[in-house]
């Protein structure tokens, strides 16, 4: 078709501090990173702090989170901390593939709970409600708080039995019949 123009892809990459610096956010020109305490608190934890949506060699989203504790030193959650999509690529998948990415990422590196802010004050420091609402997070009191509870999120690869049971004849292999005796003189 003339004049159609194909869709790019967008990537999704898990990405650390250092790939974040320079960003700005498109709506407000606060430059990246908001947290960089947490950031690297991220990094150090499970060795990234967010996901950038990448299209022909321009970042067209953003997510940062930062580790934080809940109270109890041992139990760590994470805090989105900025997120945007360009201007011109919203509403095209980008926000939810980036979260799914940063979600996947977390419930791997054991932690349970991913919150975030709705708060129209804090700018991209938070997500449109409609947003938080459409992807499964829980409002929360106060106002403009939102939970996500990734254990019951992220779906869990359930194996059926036949692969459960090939993987576990792979794993014992049978041992090869013993040789048979052979008869020798003793002398």
């Amino acid at each position: 078709m003339v004049g159609a123009q194909e869709d790019a892809v967008v990537s999704i990459e898990l990405v650390g501090p250092g790939a974040v610096r320079g960003l700005a956010c498109p709506y407000c020109g606060r430059p990246m990173p908001l947290d960089e305490a947490g950031m690297i608190a991220a990094q150090a934890a499970w060795g990234w702090c967010g996901a950038l949506g990448i299209e022909d060699g321009r970042t067209v989203g953003l997510l940062l989170v930062s580790a934080a504790t809940s109270g109890d030193p041992r139990v760590t959650v994470a805090r989105i901390g900025a997120g945007w999509v360009r201007p011109g690529d919203v509403r095209q998948g980008t926000g939810r593939a980036m979260l799914h990415a940063l979600a996947g990422g977390l419930h791997r590196a054991r932690v349970g709970t991913l919150f975030a802010s709705s708060d129209p004050h804090r700018g991209c420091a938070a997500l449109p409600s409609g947003f938080l609402d459409g992807t499964g997070f829980i409002a929360m009191n106060p106002a403009h708080h939102w939970r996500l509870d990734l254990n019951g999120a992220v779906p869990v690869v359930k194996h059926s039995v036949l692969v459960r049971l090939g993987r576990l004849v792979r794993a014992v292999r049978p041992v090869a019949p013993p040789e048979p005796a052979r008869r020798t003189e003793i002398r």
